[in-house]
């Protein structure tokens, strides 16, 4: 009996490289707005995270509207490098890819921009996936479980049958709670941020399918 039955991706960092886009809005749009931004800052408070919640924790003495309209402009930035085709998908996803699809293993993405699809069509890979999930589809964005949830839901499978990739901290939290086996994946050599998944590798070139299956019955 196959034991993994779907994979959920994040998007930022897993499948496609949008960080420079997505740091280089998030810095605009807070040096604007008055407030320091930095490599420790993105990857503390906003990586991963659902736009007006990265906002607000770095705007912490922002009205909600003040947040809300900072978080659309960030938005608006990002949006006019992707549609310029700033960004790069990573050859070993998509090998990856390749990989579960001959196993028979169903795709997901769970990503906490409503762009997902977005960036997805862009790279030419949207019908890879069985599901797409974006932080718009729920009530509360990751550290929370609910968009990983939502995922193996569409994909209409139980938590324990898929397992989560993910590179940001929140989202590791998040596929953990949800009761997800989660894989962290780290491409800038500071694997600590992601102490919490149940494996960590450098690139997905290091996995297999049947690997990852032993490793969720031990």
């Amino acid at each position: 009996m196959t034991l993994l039955k779907g994979v959920i991706f994040d998007l930022d960092g897993v499948i496609a490289d949008t960080v420079p886009a997505h740091y280089a809005a998030w810095k605009r749009m807070f040096e604007e707005e008055g407030y320091a931004f930095d490599d420790q800052v993105y990857h503390d408070k906003v990586d991963g995270r659902r736009r007006f919640d990265g906002a607000r924790a770095v705007m912490v003495d922002a009205t909600p509207d003040r947040v809300s309209a900072a978080a659309a402009r960030k938005d608006a930035y990002f949006l006019a490098q992707i549609e310029q085709g700033q960004f790069e998908v990573f050859a070993d996803t998509l090998d990856f890819l390749r990989a579960c699809r001959a196993e028979g293993i169903v795709l997901a993405t769970a990503y906490s921009s409503r762009n997902v699809r977005l960036v997805l069509e862009k790279a030419g890979i949207a019908d890879e996936f069985a599901a797409i999930v974006g932080g718009d589809d729920v009530a509360n964005g990751k550290p929370n479980p609910d968009i990983f949830l939502l995922a193996a839901e569409r994909l209409g499978m139980a938590p324990d049958a898929c397992i989560v990739i993910e590179d940001a901290i929140s989202g590791v939290a998040a596929a953990k709670t949800g009761g997800f086996f989660c894989i962290g994946i780290d491409r800038s050599g500071q694997s600590q941020r992601l102490a919490g998944a149940d494996l960590i590798v450098a690139s997905l070139s290091e996995l297999r399918p049947c690997e990852i299956e032993k490793l969720m019955k031990k």
